[in-house]
């Protein structure tokens, strides 16, 4: 194995199962790309063939809802190391969860890059954000909101569904002036889509220091109208000294992580700390089933549930607080 090729290994599953396969993977080798694949769209090699598994429109096709989880892998000990323990991870992994035996492959680096590029070309997300591949050079229309993105290999392509639904309750319920934090940001998209719909300030924050490199690099990409002053990217996660400044928050997390932010487990600020009276939170990465416990994680801070909308078996829900908690 040459010094510029890299083990891909994959695994298509259900929106339960690709939650704990994410988890193995980021555990391992600390990074995981994830593709919306319509079913029977991946090749005996491991790779999604031309559809994402959504229209031109942003619809997912008609069809069982599977995901295609990766993650890369390089040569050496380490990477033999890594594969056995993903390997044998996702061995215990497939007695809780149908799936499939993982596919593996070696491909060149740049061949991968060139290839998961052709897959990512502009897609519209709600009505006005037209989300695009830094390379490509979109038509939008009149109104639309571009944001260009080079989400890199740990950090997806931003079109999955916990993202599309964030980004379609952050257009509705977001107006022009108000304060918002995004909490795991990522690769910066929905702070970006934020700042461009007129956001300001825009905070982002994100426990992991590559994802605060993207996010900046991205940020400066689409030259948006905030100064220095009012966007702020910076590594954590609930933000101190912010106590009821923000109209609009996001955190695309997981459900555990959630419950956990609302809870203090992690940190002495609770999530609903940052938000205004008044203020609408945007909750998503939750599985259906798990959304019932972060309902009532954020009951006794004073939030109720004001909108809910579903992809597959994802769901993002929006609470408003009504009073301090």
């Amino acid at each position: 194995m040459y010094e510029d090729e890299l083990v891909e290994i994959a695994v298509e599953v259900d929106g339960e199962a690709a939650e704990a396969v994410v988890e193995l993977f980021n555990r391992y080798n600390g990074g995981d790309w994830i593709e919306d694949s319509a079913a029977g769209e991946v090749s005996g090699g491991g790779a999604v063939v031309e559809s994402t598994g959504y229209d031109d429109f942003g619809s997912p096709v008609p069809g069982e809802f599977r995901m295609l989880v990766k993650t890369y892998l390089k040569p050496g000990p380490r990477g033999r190391r890594t594969r056995r323990q993903i390997e044998e991870g996702l061995w215990r992994l497939s007695l809780l969860y149908p799936m499939p035996e993982p596919v593996a492959r070696t491909v060149r680096e740049e061949d991968w890059a060139h290839a998961w590029k052709r897959h990512y070309k502009p897609f519209r997300i709600g009505r006005r954000v037209l989300l695009t591949p830094a390379w490509e050079e979109p038509e939008p229309l009149p109104g639309d909101v571009v944001v260009r993105l080079e989400p890199g290999m740990a950090f997806g392509t931003g079109l999955h569904p916990t993202t599309r639904l964030c980004m379609a309750a952050l257009e509705k319920w977001l107006r022009p002036g108000d304060a918002f934090l995004d909490i795991g940001t990522g690769s910066g998209v929905l702070s970006i889509a934020a700042a461009k719909l007129g956001a300001a300030p825009v905070w982002a924050t994100d426990i992991d220091p590559l994802a605060i490199r993207a996010a900046k690099d991205n940020a400066l990409r689409n030259e948006t109208a905030l100064s220095p002053d009012e966007l702020h990217i910076e590594q954590g996660s609930v933000p101190a000294g912010q106590a009821g400044r923000f109209n609009v928050i996001a955190a695309n997390i997981l459900a555990e992580v959630l419950v956990g932010l609302f809870d203090c487990a992690y940190d002495n600020i609770p999530l609903a700390e940052p938000l205004a009276p008044g203020g609408h939170l945007i909750l998503s990465g939750i599985l259906e089933e798990k959304s019932g416990m972060v309902l009532s994680a954020a009951a006794p801070h004073g939030l109720k549930e004001v909108e809910r909308r579903q992809e597959g078996d994802w769901v993002a829900l929006v609470v408003r607080r009504e009073h301090a908690g």
